[in-house]
Protein backbone atom coordinates (compact mmCIF):
# COMPACT_ATOMS: atom_id res chain seq x y z
CA UNK A 1 0.00 0.00 0.00
CA UNK A 2 1.54 3.36 -1.00
CA UNK A 3 2.17 5.90 1.74
CA UNK A 4 2.06 9.69 1.63
CA UNK A 5 3.18 11.94 4.46
CA UNK A 6 1.64 15.28 5.40
CA UNK A 7 2.46 17.66 8.21
CA UNK A 8 -0.58 18.53 10.35
CA UNK A 9 -0.85 22.01 8.80
CA UNK A 10 -0.65 20.58 5.24
CA UNK A 11 -3.26 17.94 6.00
CA UNK A 12 -5.58 20.60 7.41
CA UNK A 13 -5.25 22.78 4.29
CA UNK A 14 -5.67 19.83 1.89
CA UNK A 15 -8.11 17.72 3.88
CA UNK A 16 -10.33 16.84 0.89
CA UNK A 17 -7.26 15.67 -1.05
CA UNK A 18 -6.05 13.63 1.94
CA UNK A 19 -9.41 11.88 2.22
CA UNK A 20 -9.62 11.21 -1.52
CA UNK A 21 -6.13 9.71 -1.59
CA UNK A 22 -6.99 7.49 1.37
CA UNK A 23 -10.20 6.46 -0.37
CA UNK A 24 -8.14 5.45 -3.43
CA UNK A 25 -6.11 3.04 -1.28
CA UNK A 26 -3.18 5.12 -0.02
CA UNK A 27 -2.14 5.16 3.60
CA UNK A 28 -1.69 8.76 4.71
CA UNK A 29 0.69 9.53 7.56
CA UNK A 30 0.12 12.76 9.47
CA UNK A 31 3.26 13.94 11.25
CA UNK A 32 3.88 16.33 14.09
CA UNK A 33 7.52 17.29 14.02
CA UNK A 34 9.37 14.09 13.12
CA UNK A 35 6.87 11.71 14.72
CA UNK A 36 3.81 10.05 13.24
CA UNK A 37 0.75 11.64 14.83
CA UNK A 38 -2.01 9.80 12.92
CA UNK A 39 -2.70 7.38 10.06
CA UNK A 40 -5.57 7.64 7.62
CA UNK A 41 -6.31 4.76 5.28
CA UNK A 42 -9.03 3.32 3.09
CA UNK A 43 -12.21 2.01 4.66
CA UNK A 44 -12.30 -1.78 4.90
CA UNK A 45 -15.82 -2.13 3.41
CA UNK A 46 -16.97 -4.01 6.51
CA UNK A 47 -14.42 -6.81 6.09
CA UNK A 48 -13.41 -8.36 9.37
CA UNK A 49 -11.40 -11.42 10.36
CA UNK A 50 -13.56 -14.53 10.03
CA UNK A 51 -15.78 -12.60 7.62
CA UNK A 52 -17.10 -15.80 6.05
CA UNK A 53 -18.70 -16.76 9.36
CA UNK A 54 -21.13 -13.87 8.89
CA UNK A 55 -22.42 -15.53 5.72
CA UNK A 56 -22.81 -18.87 7.46
CA UNK A 57 -25.12 -17.48 10.14
CA UNK A 58 -26.20 -19.01 13.42
CA UNK A 59 -28.83 -21.71 13.82
CA UNK A 60 -32.25 -20.41 14.86
CA UNK A 61 -32.39 -22.78 17.84
CA UNK A 62 -28.97 -21.86 19.24
CA UNK A 63 -30.38 -20.35 22.42
CA UNK A 64 -33.49 -22.49 22.76
CA UNK A 65 -34.03 -24.21 26.11
CA UNK A 66 -34.35 -27.68 24.55
CA UNK A 67 -31.03 -28.86 25.99
CA UNK A 68 -31.39 -31.83 28.39
CA UNK A 69 -28.62 -30.59 30.67
CA UNK A 70 -30.14 -27.11 30.93
CA UNK A 71 -33.60 -28.60 31.56
CA UNK A 72 -32.14 -30.66 34.44
CA UNK A 73 -30.48 -27.57 35.91
CA UNK A 74 -33.73 -25.61 35.64
CA UNK A 75 -35.64 -28.45 37.32
CA UNK A 76 -33.13 -28.70 40.17
CA UNK A 77 -32.09 -32.24 39.21
CA UNK A 78 -28.38 -32.42 40.06
CA UNK A 79 -27.05 -35.87 39.24
CA UNK A 80 -24.43 -37.71 37.22
CA UNK A 81 -26.98 -38.90 34.64
CA UNK A 82 -27.16 -35.44 33.10
CA UNK A 83 -23.55 -34.56 33.94
CA UNK A 84 -24.30 -31.57 36.11
CA UNK A 85 -23.12 -32.26 39.67
CA UNK A 86 -22.16 -35.34 41.56
CA UNK A 87 -23.91 -34.18 44.70
CA UNK A 88 -26.62 -31.66 45.49
CA UNK A 89 -25.74 -27.98 45.64
CA UNK A 90 -25.79 -27.98 49.45
CA UNK A 91 -22.79 -30.35 49.54
CA UNK A 92 -20.62 -27.66 47.91
CA UNK A 93 -21.44 -24.86 50.32
CA UNK A 94 -18.76 -23.95 52.90
CA UNK A 95 -19.28 -25.50 56.31
CA UNK A 96 -19.53 -23.18 59.33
Amino acid sequence: MPQTTYKISEARKNFAEVLERANQGEEILITRGNEIYARIGPADDGKRPFGLLRQRGLPDDLFDAGDAEQAAIDAGDWNDDVGVWQDGPTDHEPKP
